[in-house]
């Protein structure tokens, strides 16, 4: 092995979850290398999208040309993780808390949390659980999920969480179907008054629902102009995860 690749090697190495993002400084100080030298093998990495550099930070992390290049392998690896350096570049355009979201039951789960850098943000929790019915991601779960699990949340209830969760099974039925139309879902302050969310599905190498990716933030901030923005980005994203996955249009039934 070149000295060069294991340099470049040694670099990937150190952006594990508790560094965080790194800059060139933090690179050479950590390997006892030259600040060029590590810049360049950062903008090396970065241009095969190994790395990603925050526009307002300058710093790195970990691209999105990892996961294209372990995609193979990706069903032993959880979805959620994949989905990470996606999650970012939507917190980067939004600065809003971004999820990925699993199914339990009849309830949604928070699985991968990235909170907003905002002071006034909305917080989230891994096990964040809440009713399907009332969230973004419950109703993509509904739209793509097996088709008896909307019988199965009419039989949980649906119970007014806010003054605007949908209560009436005709209701909710319409929205899923507004859903599948349009490939993503909105939370308009139906799970807590004064938060909206947006989610799209993602899906596996068989075409299965993995989870969903999610956005969520204070109404005040996440305006319909500004979902109107986001949403395709949300949905350009969950495409790609899926596409990390193995999954090929034409595979979901």
């Amino acid at each position: 092995m070149s000295k060069t690749v294991a340099k470049a090697l040694n670099i990937l190495k150190q952006f594990t979850p508790a560094a965080g993002e790194l800059g060139a400084s933090d690179v050479a100080r950590l390997l006892g290398m030259d600040k060029v030298i590590a810049y360049r093998l950062m903008r090396t990495l970065a241009t095969e999208e190994f790395l990603v550099q925050d526009p307002a930070t300058k710093k790195y992390r970990l691209g999105p040309g990892l996961i294209g290049l372990a995609s193979q392998n990706l069903r032993e690896v959880p979805a959620g993780e994949a989905a990470r350096p996606w999650m970012e570049n939507l917190r980067d355009i939004c600065d809003e808390t971004v999820m990925f979201v699993v199914r339990r039951g009849t309830e949604t789960v928070v699985s991968v949390p990235l909170e907003s850098r905002q002071p006034m943000r909305v917080t989230a929790n891994v096990g964040d659980a809440e009713s399907m019915h009332s969230t973004a991601s419950g109703k993509v779960m509904l739209a793509y999920g097996p088709d008896s699990l909307f019988d199965e949340v009419l039989v949980t209830g649906l119970p007014a969480i806010t003054p605007r969760t949908i209560t009436s099974p005709e209701k909710l039925r319409a929205e899923v179907k507004r859903v599948r139309a349009r490939g993503w879902a909105l939370d308009n302050e139906e799970c807590v008054t004064g938060i909206r969310a947006l989610a799209a599905g993602v899906f596996g190498r068989t075409g299965a629902l993995e989870g969903c990716l999610a956005i969520r933030g204070p109404a005040s901030r996440l305006t319909d102009g500004l979902i109107e923005r986001v949403a395709p980005e949300l949905v350009s994203a969950a495409r790609a995860v899926s596409e990390a996955l193995g999954f090929a249009p034409g595979a979901r039934t």
